[in-house]
């Protein structure tokens, strides 16, 4: 029986093992997204389905510049940098 020390087989294969969990991860969130978008444009029909797609994407996109801003005010108030006099 062959022992494989576990610092060397990290060193070889963690890396790549890390990287294909890390690809299936944002593969699966692709997949959703991509299964979301063609249930929302067969059942509810092209018009109506893109309508409800251009929607979330434009929510989406305004959500995270409303997110960004409220984090640049939190962070002036919890965590002031500047010296105290």
């Amino acid at each position: 029986m062959v022992r494989v020390d576990f610092d060397l087989f990290m060193e070889r294969y963690g890396y790549k093992i890390l990287l294909a969990i890390f690809g299936m991860i944002v593969a699966g969130i692709f997949a959703i997204i991509g299964i979301w978008a063609y249930v929302a444009l067969k059942y509810l029909g092209l018009l109506f389905g893109g309508l409800i797609i251009a929607l979330v994407a434009v929510r989406s996109l305004m959500n995270r510049r409303i997110l960004d801003a409220q984090a640049r005010v939190f962070s002036k108030y919890f965590y002031d940098d500047r010296r105290r006099r």
